[in-house]
């Protein structure tokens, strides 16, 4: 289930003439690009006219919510941009969902509601808010208020799997009570004969989206009692489909459960209340947000690390964005390398691709990467960005038609979101430095892909996988197929991935799904924004983290419907979460460390021998895991 961000474009086109000609593109006839060249001129000239013309109040809003609002006012601007689209998301009503950063939340949260806004979320420094497009100016001119931008989104990381094991697994459904293919795979059904262990005494968390079904599960027999935290029940139901992957293998631990959905923040909240409140020992989630930074610990990976810290064994899903073994990724970091294009009435510079002697300012997107969001991220601290990147993506024709150009001058972070428009083809995205120092860069087009096109290549790398799920002490779990094939191809002409084990158990030859997301994941800041190698955040400095941690199953079944089958991370991360339980139930004194040496140390090896970008340390078994951690058989 993918909640793609309603915050997408905005932006200041690139220059369509004179970067088509720098890529090679020189069989347009120039009748042709002098046309594209003048378009996107007109659209550079419009659009960065408005980011060096921002009022005070402007200054703290998203470029996204400025240029909204001055295309709805200029008529003029808006015939200079026809194919643009903001991507703000505006209701009948004329407002706009929007996260406000201030100094005095309930004093914000009153303005608000004096507006005329909706608050959905409020807590210390953060207030989510349905707003009126027409009180943006009032609300962010507030001395309180530091930042005001479309509400950040997220997404689950689960996939609607192929029509044939989706209609023999929901007939399963209706026949019975439903049990994972994952508990056969992972050997847990003869582990916890063999161990006596089934979860007793452990309390296992899930966090999600919602929990919609739960009553329906609960009376099916497929979930016992649920101890969901007060007022986060959410909305969906993933979080159902986790839990019955949890009761199914380890049935006698206690639930609990909290949404991911309602903010950020609440988000945040909810992994702290999880432990404090509801006194979880495991907790699993399968939610990204957006705006989680990959290069350093940010507010959701800052809570994991005070959960884990307190002992909690937190396990998050890798993500469904493709790895660059299979060649499945949109994702692409490295060092800002300046091109030497020229580009006629752009300010900044185009970072080029090509570490050769050709220059590229692009890279070409597939056409699954339609309606697919794309975020920049670049290696300052969160909060303090004081060099200043855009993020454009242009259509075939050199026409800009979304970016976001948020301007950082020492406060902002750094960080930019657009997003590809739902039809068309030939889309490409281009990163520019508008001012300031070179940065090493991170390019995500999210479950999308980078490819050839044209004269454009490819460049892509690895390390997709980010965000809370590469908290240090957090597992972060990718996935391989327990009951069958995901054959719905990722892209035309993809292969389908091999069946998995089912009725059997996971081996050496098993296959891993080739939409899990890769690491290793590079870092440069500390949790506190303080440089890990001082003065050197380029691609030499920071550290790496071995992420993913390990692989566990997806593609089973479940009673919820839409979630028959279930794969992605979403289903893997859950698996994991419920053997950890079988091990602590097992050894109820076995630190953190512990549990985690058993799991790595008995994981099947997948992949290249040791450690892989996939896979991680390899896929989690349950006997073996119980026996390296010490319990004796019963």
């Amino acid at each position: 289930m993918v909640r793609f961000s309603r915050v997408a474009a905005h932006a200041v086109p690139l220059t369509v003439g004179a970067l088509l000609l720098s890529t090679g593109v020189a069989a347009a006839q120039p009748s042709t690009v002098d046309a594209a060249t003048a378009r996107t001129e007109a659209g550079i000239s419009a659009l960065q006219g408005i980011k060096k013309s921002l009022t005070p109040a402007e200054r703290k809003q998203s470029s996204q919510l400025v240029v909204e609002k001055r295309l709805r006012a200029d008529r003029s601007l808006a015939a200079k941009l026809p194919e643009y689209r903001s991507g703000v998301g505006v209701s009948t009503a004329g407002t706009v969902s929007v996260d406000i950063a201030s100094f005095r939340d309930q004093a914000v949260s009153d303005a608000v509601k004096a507006a005329g806004g909706t608050v959905r979320y409020a807590a210390a420094n953060a207030v989510r808010a349905d707003l009126p497009l027409s009180a943006l100016d009032t609300i962010a001119g507030r001395a309180d208020v530091a930042e005001v931008k479309p509400a950040a989104q997220a997404t689950t990381w689960s996939e609607p799997g192929n029509r044939d094991l989706r209609q023999t697994l929901a007939a399963k459904a209706a026949a019975a009570t439903v049990v994972s293919e994952g508990d056969k795979a992972h050997g847990t059904d003869t582990a916890r004969t063999t161990y006596g262990v089934s979860g007793s005494g452990v309390k296992v968390c899930v966090l999600s989206d919602g929990v919609d079904s739960l009553t329906k599960s609960q009376t099916a027999g497929e979930l016992p009692a649920v101890d969901v935290l007060s007022g986060q029940k959410g909305s969906g139901d993933e979080g159902t489909a986790m839990l019955e992957i949890v009761h199914d293998l380890a049935p006698d631990a206690t639930l609990g459960f909290a949404t991911a959905f309602t903010s950020e923040a609440s988000f945040a909240a909810n992994i702290r209340a999880l432990r404090t409140t509801s006194h979880c020992q495991i907790i699993v989630d399968d939610v990204s947000y957006f705006d989680e930074s990959p290069f350093q610990d940010t507010q959701v990976a800052q809570a994991v690390n005070d959960v884990t810290a307190a002992g909690v064994l937190y396990f998050s899903s890798a993500g469904n964005s493709g790895n660059a073994t299979d060649g499945t990724s949109g994702y692409y970091e490295g060092d800002f390398r300046a091109s030497s294009a020229k580009i006629t009435g752009v300010t900044g510079t185009p970072h080029d691709f090509d570490p050769s002697a050709t220059t590229q300012n692009f890279d070409a997107l597939s056409a699954g990467s339609l309606g697919k969001p794309v975020t920049l991220f670049w290696s300052d601290p969160w909060g303090r960005s004081a060099n200043d990147y855009d993020l454009f993506i242009l259509n075939s024709a050199g026409s800009v038609v979304a970016s976001s150009e948020n301007g950082q001058s020492g406060s902002q972070n750094p960080y930019e979101i657009a997003s590809v428009p739902t039809t068309g083809s030939g889309y490409k995205v281009a990163v520019v430095k508008y001012s300031g120092a070179d940065r090493f860069i991170a390019l995500n087009v999210i479950r999308g892909r980078f490819v050839a096109s044209g004269s454009l290549k490819a460049f892509s790398t690895n390390g997709v996988t980010n965000g809370h799920s590469s908290a240090a002490s957090a597992f972060s779990v990718a996935a391989a197929p327990a009951a069958g094939a995901f054959t719905r191809p990722l892209e035309t002409g993809d292969p389908a991935n091999p069946a998995g084990p089912y009725p059997g158990v996971f081996t050496a030859s098993s296959k891993w799904e080739r939409f899990s997301s890769d690491g290793k994941r590079h870092l440069f800041y500390n949790a506190d924004g303080t440089a890990i190698t001082a003065g050197n955040v380029s691609s030499t400095g920071g550290t790496t983290r071995d992420k993913p941690d390990i692989t566990a199953a997806d593609g089973v079944s479940t009673s919820v419907t839409g979630f028959q089958p279930f794969f992605g991370t979403s289903a893997a991360a859950p698996h994991a979460a419920a053997i950890a339980a079988l091990l602590l139930a097992g050894k109820p004194t076995a630190t953190p460390a512990q549990i985690r040496t058993a799991l790595v140390s008995s994981a099947i090896d997948l992949g290249t021998p040791g450690f892989d970008t996939v896979t991680g340390n390899g896929l989690i078994m349950t006997g073996p895991a119980l026996a390296a951690l010490g319990v004796q058989p019963k």
